[in-house]
Formats: structure tokens, C-alpha cells, sequence
């Protein structure tokens, strides 16, 4: 008897590879059953942002996707060319993956050291801003929610959001059409998960609870694409130190203070949320489970990190990127 081939491709997929598939597919209906109410949340109450607001991504992505073609498709492969190594146990092809790798990389570092600067200034002496994230208002967590869900939304705040969904956008586009790795599922989970708590967050008044969400995000990328771009250059000492950095940043803040601190406060809104909402109760427990999921993919991903400061100190070896094709 003949398997399927839809059978057959299930079967040839890791374990944790079916368990992000099923986790994708179990998340889909329920944000499909809330995007039509969340994209009519500004004709039910005023104060609520228009989902034309996000259009300014588009922009965004436009400009972003440029420049992914500019620096990371052309300028920085000439500069990898020059300076990642060429170790003799690599066959041509693997150290032209090495090369694609450090300059993809090196464009989302530069991204995120953009990025986490300014979406600091921005919001730094905001009074729900938290010291965590060097804050210097009241560093209140409970403020997320102050007049809620009737805030309205500042210039600042719709800017940051746009700007952030069209990298994030394009991050999705571009791995959607990229080689399907060992990772690939995993990934997919995550700029789904991203996309979707962007959007459904800023058209549910969630804005504040999203900025932090961003912002705790882009401090860790910052550190760990640009500890992966250098990972394969001459000297090794800008990688130590920037794993380092990554192993010390990642718990504190996607795991740490995400868990510990962000998603109970997060929780808080359900309290607010008006009894005439339609499809609120399912909306705002959406949000909730998408971070959860975030949180779940934080702590896989940093047991992943410990393994490779365990080869590091056991094998005395070049730094292992788990993310890397050809290690």
C-alpha cells in the first residue's frame, strides 16, 4: 500500500519540528476567529487606532527589503569574502554558506543596533517604561494599563510599530522563500507568532505591553546576530565575548524578565477589558498564549546556547552556531 506523501513528509520531520507545525496549526483558528473584531475595534470605540495606521509598515518593508538587497545580497558578501576564514576541511560550498551567513547576519545586526537605541529614546521616560529595559519614569509595569483600553495611541508609538513590522514582515517574506533547514519550522513559528502579536496588540489598544515585547527582543538580537556574523573571522576573541554576552542577556531578558515580569503584568488587562468587547475575552488570551509561546521557544532555544558554551569549554574548538548550515 502507498503512504502518502503528505504522510511521509510528517514522518521524516524531527519530533520538535511536528510539535511546532501543530503548534502553528492550533494557534490558526483562533486568530482567525479574531481578526475580523480586531480590525473593527475603531468603529466600535474611538479611541481605538485605525488598522490603516499600520499601512505606514509598507514603506518600511519597502526600504528595509532594499537595503537586505543592497548590503546583505551584495557590499557585506564582498566584505565576508575577505574576512571569514577558509578552514581546510571546508569544501567551497560550505564556506560560501559561511560567507551568505555572516553577511545576512552582519545586515540584521546592524538592523537591531538601529533599532534598540532608538526604541529606548523613545520611550525611556514613559512612566510604564521598567527599569529593566532602562527605563527613567516611574517604572511602573501596572501603568501598561492605565486608562485602558481607551489610550490613544501616540505618534511614537504607531511609528515604532511600523518600523518594526516591516523588518519583521520582511524577515517573514524572506524566510518563507529561504532553504528549509533543520530550524526552518521552529523559525516559521516565531515570525508568525511576531507578525501576529504586532499587529493584533496595536489594534487592541496592547501597544505599550508590545513596545516592551519589541524592545526586550531586539536587545538580545542586537548581542547574537552580531556574535553569529563574527563567529567565523580570523580572531576569535569578538565571538567570545559577544556569547558571552548572549548567554548572560538572553535569560535576563527573554526569559527572565518576559516570564517573570512582562507576561504577569500582560495578564493584567483582562481585568479591563469591557464586558460589550466583541470577541475581547478570545482576543486578549491570544495575545497571552502567543507570548507564552515565546516564551517556550526562548527556553529551547537557550538550552541550545548552553550546548554550545558546553562545546566550547569541552572541545576547546572554533564556536559551534547551531543556526548555521556546515558547522
Amino acid at each position: 500500500m502507498k503512504v502518502p506523501s503528505q504522510l511521509k513528509v510528517w514522518s521524516q520531520m524531527s519530533k520538535q519540528d511536528q510539535i511546532n507545525v501543530i503548534q502553528i496549526f492550533v494557534i490558526l483558528p483562533f486568530v482567525l476567529l479574531c481578526i475580523p473584531s480586531s480590525f473593527g475595534r475603531s468603529e466600535q470605540y474611538d479611541t481605538f487606532p485605525s488598522p490603516f495606521n499600520l499601512l505606514w509598515f509598507v514603506p518600511f518593508f519597502t526600504m528595509i527589503y532594499t537595503l537586505r538587497v543592497i548590503l546583505a545580497e551584495n557590499l557585506f558578501l564582498k566584505l565576508g569574502e575577505k574576512i571569514v576564514v577558509y578552514k581546510q576541511e571546508w569544501t567551497p560550498e560550505i564556506r560560501q554558506v559561511r560567507v551568505q551567513r555572516f553577511s545576512i547576519c552582519f545586515f540584521k545586526a546592524c538592523y537591531f543596533f538601529f533599532t534598540t537605541p532608538m526604541g529606548i529614546l523613545l520611550f525611556r521616560y514613559e512612566d510604564w517604561f521598567p527599569s529593566q529595559l532602562y527605563g527613567k519614569g516611574a517604572q511602573n509595569l501596572d501603568l501598561m494599563w492605565e486608562d485602558f483600553p481607551f489610550q490613544l495611541p501616540t505618534w511614537k508609538l504607531t511609528f515604532f510599530y511600523c518600523w518594526e513590522l516591516g523588518y519583521h514582515f520582511h524577515s517573514l517574506v524572506h524566510h518563507m522563500s529561504s532553504e528549509k533547514r533543520a530550524d526552518y519550522f521552529e523559525n516559521l513559528l516565531h515570525h508568525v507568532a511576531t507578525v501576529f502579536l504586532i499587529v493584533f496588540s496595536y489594534l487592541n489598544n496592547c501597544g505599550r505591553c508590545g513596545v516592551l515585547v519589541l524592545i526586550l527582543h531586539d536587545l538580545v538580537d542586537m548581542i547574537m546576530y552580531f556574535a553569529k556574523s563574527v563567529n567565523d573571522i580570523k580572531t576569535q576573541i569578538p565571538a567570545y565575548i559577544s556569547f558571552a554576552l548572549l548567554a548572560y542577556s538572553f535569560p535576563k531578558f527573554r526569559i527572565y524578565f518576559l516570564g517573570g515580569y512582562l507576561i504577569p503584568a500582560a495578564g493584567g488587562c483582562i481585568k479591563y477589558v469591557p464586558s460589550d468587547l466583541q470577541g475581547g475575552f478570545m482576543v486578549y488570551c491570544l495575545i497571552m498564549s502567543l507570548l507564552c509561546v515565546l516564551l517556550v521557544l526562548h527556553i529551547y532555544w537557550f538550552f541550545l546556547i548552553l550546548q554550545m558554551i558546553y562545546k566550547i569549554v569541552t572541545q576547546k574548538g572554533r564556536i559551534a552556531d547551531p543556526h548555521t548550515v556546515g558547522n
